[in-house]
């Protein structure tokens, strides 16, 4: 994350920028224009010293008397900077040199020839130090560093006063955010300098009258909500006590006219009476399982760390007797302990176990429950993914997403009532997880669940031990999917 300043640090940082910026672009200018000023000043002076030295020296050439000429050089280049002085006569032969041989680079070299009359019988070499031009470059510079200096502090106390309304502003509007997220305001306007912080002032108010309108309907929906569920309640006791009671009565007296009246009614009429029984049987499962389903977002229990092996135990306790029917194999691997809500998470294994006893077609029946451990791909969360796996018959691609949803039913058999795997994914969503059914023809079906290794929800208390409870009458299995 890229570091925060106020914003008379960041107002002084870019006025000083611009301000640097501009003296050393006008300091690379006059830079370019002083030395070419600087440069032609040191020729001029070159070129004359070396038209002087010409003139002076064209008699000692005519009458080829060398002698004379380094007095005259003496006299004529007297000047300091001059570090290279050289005169060739009309042979080309250097009849003077300098003692000591310069490079030539580092200085400012001029020719001018030897003339007599319209003859020319030599001509003089002068090169001159750039020594002058450096160090008058140098002075521009250090000039130019300490305008820089002076206008960088201007532009910084400059910066410091013109960042103060804003700063002001700002700080008026970060204290009544403040009171506006404590409820203080009372709709007051917030008042600066700047127009643009007034303007955030009367859309954040327009905003809190909005959240609060939105508040106002959202208690009244949650008023109608409760109502509505008390209803619900109501409409739930009504099932559980009115519906319920004929359905007992019906299935009761078809029973006493089986065992009492058997030698006084026929075949037909026997078989019209299991007709009634198992379907007041069938319906009172149905009641049993709507009225689950209707009471399961409202039973959730605090999240536990649960020992699923344990809870395993007693489900297959309760399954025993279809286990034994239909001699079914169920293999447990050895499964973690999950932080969950025990009933419900009973609830899921049970129904998914039962299904897989239920409609197994094969001579041996083979159950496995298991779980793996592993990252979620979209948040990379630690997760648990369990299988139940059976070697059944299997289900058909189309029916993989309907057969979660409510009174889907594969088979029309007389104990589903295709509530039972609705359950299970609502159960499965409340915990944070996912399932979903892997299937092949003739050769099985697999449920997949996920569930959090670390739930959101913190855990209620210590490992339950599913079984005990259960056996203390804390826990209720379903008796039917």
């Amino acid at each position: 994350m890229a570091a925060k300043y106020n914003i008379k640090v960041q107002y002084a940082a870019w006025m000083a920028v611009c301000s640097l910026a501009t003296v050393v672009v006008m300091t690379l200018v006059h830079l370019h224009q002083e030395a070419e000023v600087r440069l032609e000043g040191v020729r001029t002076r070159a070129d004359l010293t070396a038209k002087a030295l010409a003139k002076s020296v064209a008699p000692a050439l005519l009458s080829n008397d060398v002698s004379r000429i380094p007095g005259v050089v003496a006299a004529v280049a007297a000047d300091e900077e001059i570090y290279h002085t050289r005169i060739v006569d009309k042979h080309d032969k250097a009849v003077y040199r300098p003692w000591q041989e310069r490079s030539l680079s580092a200085l400012v070299v001029v020719q001018e020839p030897v003339m007599q009359d319209t003859n020319q019988i030599g001509f003089v070499e002068v090169g001159i130090s750039q020594a002058s031009l450096s160090a008058g470059l140098m002075q521009t510079v250090l000039s130019h560093l300490l305008i820089g200096f002076v206008m960088t502090g201007l532009a910084v106390g400059a910066a410091f006063y013109a960042s103060k309304p804003v700063r002001d502003s700002l700080a008026d509007m970060l204290r009544y955010v403040k009171r506006v997220a404590a409820g203080e305001t009372n709709s007051e306007p917030l008042e600066s300098d700047l127009a643009e912080v007034d303007q955030v002032g009367t859309l954040l108010n327009n905003l809190v009258a909005n959240v609060q309108e939105a508040q106002a309907k959202l208690n009244r929906a949650q008023r109608e909500l409760k109502s509505a569920q008390k209803e619900m309640d109501e409409y739930t006791y009504v099932i559980s006590h009115d519906l319920k009671e004929p359905l007992r009565g019906i299935e009761a007296f078809s029973k006493f006219l089986v065992e009492d009246y058997r030698d006084k009614i026929d075949e037909d009429g026997k078989h019209h009476i299991d007709v009634i029984r198992n379907s007041a049987l069938r319906m009172q499962r149905l009641i049993n399982d709507l009225l689950k389903f209707s009471r399961l977002g409202q039973q959730k229990s605090p999240l536990a760390p649960v020992g699923l092996n344990a809870m395993l135990l007693h489900v297959k306790l309760n399954l025993q007797y279809a286990l034994d029917q239909k001699k079914v194999e169920l293999h447990i691997d050895k499964l973690p302990t999950a932080v969950c809500d025990a009933t419900a998470m009973t609830e899921v294994f049970h129904n998914l176990i039962s299904n897989a006893i239920k409609y197994n077609d094969k001579p041996h029946p083979v159950v496995e429950v298991g779980c793996q451990e592993h990252a979620d791909a979209a948040t990379g969360k630690a997760e648990y993914r369990f299988h139940v796996r059976d070697n059944g018959p299997g289900i058909k691609p189309e029916y993989f997403e309907k057969i979660f949803q409510l009174f889907q039913r594969l088979h029309r058999d007389d104990e589903g009532t295709g509530i039972g795997l609705t359950i299970v994914k609502r159960v499965v969503e409340w915990h944070g997880g996912k399932i979903w059914v892997e299937s092949e023809l003739g050769k099985g079906t697999t449920f997949y669940f996920t569930l959090p290794k670390h739930p959101e929800t913190k855990p209620a208390g210590p490992v339950m031990d599913v079984a005990t409870s259960a056996a203390k009458g804390d826990r209720k299995l379903a008796t039917s999917v």
